[in-house]
């Protein structure tokens, strides 16, 4: 069994997303959620799989995200960077879809190798165990906010 970070992220940044990744060679997300991400970081260490769910699927004008309940992306965990009044600290690895005035994060997890996955390639919720529960998760699992995820494929 391997480990992932299984993240909920809108649907209308991804294009954005990758876009900052190819050029920067990595992307940040903002987020409140520290125990997830302090915990992948001291017990799993940077490298684990990120496995992007979006979210909003009706605010996705690129139609990056056909299938309900299916992982679309994935990336590779670069660790956390605390924000500074709210703000990444190099503006250049935020997507460009998210730069504003009223950024408030606590941190950002950054990722590299941030991809689309084809369609053969999409890995079911249902394929994921939530860590520390022990059961699969359901095709409508409420993903509000990142999680720690096992799987014998990763």
């Amino acid at each position: 069994m391997g480990i992932a970070v299984l993240a909920p992220v809108p649907a209308s940044i991804l294009k954005s997303a990758i876009e900052t990744c190819v050029t920067a060679g990595r992307v940040a997300f903002g987020s409140k959620v520290w125990n997830v991400f302090d915990k992948a970081t001291t017990e799993y260490g940077k490298g684990i799989p990120v496995l992007i769910c979006p979210t909003g699927r009706k605010d996705d004008p690129d139609e990056l995200c056909p299938s309900v309940g299916y992982v679309n992306f994935r990336s590779l965990y670069l660790g956390t960077v605390q924000a500074v009044a709210g703000r990444h600290p190099n503006p250049d690895v935020r997507p460009s879809a998210t730069i504003s005035d009223t950024d408030d994060w606590d941190f950002f997890w950054e990722v590299s190798n941030l991809h689309k996955l084809a369609k053969q390639d999409q890995i079911a919720i249902t394929d994921l165990i939530s860590e520390g529960n022990g059961k699969p998760l359901t095709k409508s699992y409420p993903l509000y906010r990142p999680i720690l995820v096992t799987a014998s494929f990763l």
